[in-house]
């Protein structure tokens, strides 16, 4: 039993760099990467075969094949966003998590915490509601804003992002370790991490400069 386990991770790992090999190399691109990103025009950008600000959840669970739950949020300055995870998804060699935060006003996002069934704190300080699940089936049919790409892969180091991605625009020092990326024109913003995982946040390139600025 533990042969097999070995051959089986000896194996996985082989088809990981071959796959590799084959992106940088092959006559065939991979499709949906992480750094392929097209913008549309100013409110819409499209990453992963999401469109986003037309892209429906529905939709987005269609494609991607699974929905985990959705859920509010509410920051420490008393913004709410909406979310819906994806859970571990396949994209191109990577296993990764996707969230997707949703599109709604203010109003309709302070209505939804009348329809959650429990509240939790979180760890940056932010207040969690889990909705009931009429509640959630009613989301389906909000556009996706932007989306949050997480990789199970710990391999992507500053020189491997920056040659895809290209130098970005800005860096901030989070601490020590950690940085994050702008790229306004892509609508990317990235936490480079040398201790732990990445972080891709993707947005249209307007409501992008409305969050981070254009620089």
């Amino acid at each position: 039993m533990r042969l097999a386990l070995i051959i089986v991770l000896t194996a996985s790992g082989l088809a990981f760099v071959l796959y590799f090999l084959t992106i940088e190399s092959g006559p065939q691109q991979a499709v949906d990467m992480p750094w392929q990103v097209t913008v549309l025009d100013e409110r819409h950008s499209e990453v992963f075969g999401v469109v986003l600000n037309r892209t429906t959840l529905e939709q987005a669970r269609q494609h991607f094949g699974q929905l985990d739950g959705i859920a509010l949020f509410q920051n420490q300055a008393g913004a709410f966003s909406l979310e819906a995870y994806f859970g571990k998804v396949a994209i191109g060699p990577f296993s990764a998590r996707i969230i997707a935060t949703l599109d709604a006003t203010a109003d309709q996002l302070q209505a939804l915490v009348d329809h959650s069934v429990k509240r939790v704190l979180t760890e940056d300080g932010s207040y969690k509601w889990s909705l009931t699940q009429d509640k959630q089936a009613a989301q389906a049919g909000r556009r996706i804003k932007s989306l949050a790409f997480i990789p199970g892969y710990r391999g992507m180091d500053q020189a491997y992002i920056e040659q895809r991605f290209g130098e970005p625009t800005r860096r901030d020092t989070v601490d020590e370790t950690a940085e994050l990326w702008y790229y306004p024109e892509q609508g990317i913003r990235i936490l480079v991490d040398n201790d732990g995982r990445e972080l891709f946040e993707y947005l249209a390139p307007a409501d992008f400069q409305q969050f981070y600025g254009a620089n």
